[in-house]
């Protein structure tokens, strides 16, 4: 038994200086300076460890974590790290104490930098609400770390986008252009990116034309998405792509299969046939959304608008419709019907509805000659 303890502790001692004799003076020294938290010999002897070491991978990422990272200096860190990714990824290293892959250290580190210093500019942010007299300022300082963010993690496409809704809240839209356009670019295929990409570009009063081909992706990257469509929908419309709106929608609709959603789409597909005036279409796709989802009391209020749409049409006889009083006054009727519908549902603003039921009912009267 005594042998065996003996031969143990032998095994010990040979791996011991087997580590030591691996490891440079210079890194052997820098690595003491880091245990006794000796920041500036740190500092010191860690490039001239890597001088004399310059295919350990680990130095690098020590160097990057212990220094550059403690003083925020984000730039030098990710130097530091691709270093060490560009000489062994597989290679284990030792970091803190933990042993990990190259790929796995860097990988862990830089999402560690990168949460913190995002979280940091979102808890700035949330700020604004509680004092939005000091919203520039406040704005400022989160995308200071924000900024951090990106320089930790280039590739992350959602610190751009963030970054960019910041300048927009600033007023520099030509930063925030520029920034929506590096998220997309860093993630062409984020839902996210796209979609703020197109809504940042329309904001920024950039032409309808350069924001569609992100709308046209976002859609394309989630079919169901409502938000999408709709934008999608609404840029073909004023663009005067009145059919290609409407096929967003029904080509949305004839792959859905959840109810809701569904019922979403038609309604949205109503919208758009009411605003082209397209009021059957409409009074159908309404009354589809309102057949799926009851408690969808806008689909009934759309029905409503088609019907008081249709009723407009046979009263002033007017785009290929005869006048005809009797057509008028009921569809004025069904429009009537419908909005006793929504009051019931939307009971919390019947005193609007009730305005509209009594303008309706004005026409409807006229139609039938009272």
């Amino acid at each position: 038994m005594l042998a065996r303890k003996v031969t143990v502790l032998l095994h010990l001692l040979f791996i011991c200086i087997f580590f030591v004799a691996c490891s440079s003076q210079e890194y052997t020294t820098a690595k003491l300076a880091v245990q006794q938290s000796d920041w500036s010999k740190a500092a010191e002897w860690l490039p001239k460890a890597m001088a004399v070491e310059p295919d350990n991978p680990e130095i690098p990422i020590v160097l990057g974590v212990e220094i550059y990272a403690r003083n925020e200096n984000w730039v030098d860190m990710r130097t530091m790290f691709d270093k060490a990714m560009a000489l062994d990824t597989n290679k284990k290293v030792e970091v803190r104490g933990v042993f990990l892959t190259v790929s796995e250290q860097v990988n862990n580190y830089i999402q560690y930098y990168w949460a913190e210093q995002f979280n940091a500019g979102v808890e700035i942010f949330k700020k604004i609400q509680e004092d939005p007299d000091n919203k520039d300022e406040y704005l400022k300082n989160a995308i200071e770390n924000f900024t951090s963010a990106s320089a930790i993690n280039p590739t992350d496409g959602q610190t751009y986008t963030t970054l960019s809704k910041c300048y927009f809240d600033l007023g520099d839209k030509e930063t925030a252009v520029n920034l929506i356009k590096t998220a997309v670019e860093k993630n062409p295929d984020d839902f996210n990116a796209n979609f703020s990409a197109g809504q940042i570009l329309l904001k920024c009063e950039k032409p309808a034309e350069e924001a569609l081909p992100y709308f046209e992706k976002s859609v394309q990257l989630d079919p169901s998405n409502s938000n999408a469509l709709r934008e999608l929908a609404s840029l073909y419309y004023d663009i005067d792509q009145k059919e290609k709106s409407i096929d967003v929608f029904q080509n949305a609709i004839t792959n859905e299969e959840d109810k809701i959603v569904k019922a979403n789409l038609y309604f949205n597909l109503g919208v758009i046939h009411n605003q082209m005036q397209n009021f059957e279409e409409a009074e159908k796709a309404f009354d589809e959304a309102f057949y799926l989802n009851e408690d969808d009391y806008e689909a009934a209020l759309g029905m409503a608008s088609s019907y008081e749409g249709l009723g407009d049409k046979y009263f002033n006889g007017e785009d290929g419709f005869e006048k005809d009083m009797d057509k008028a006054a009921r569809w004025y009727r069904k429009a009537e019907k419908k909005i006793k519908v929504v009051k019931s549902i939307d009971f919390d603003n019947s005193a609007a509805y009730q305005r509209q039921l009594e303008l309706i009912r004005y026409k409807r009267d006229i139609a039938e000659g009272n």
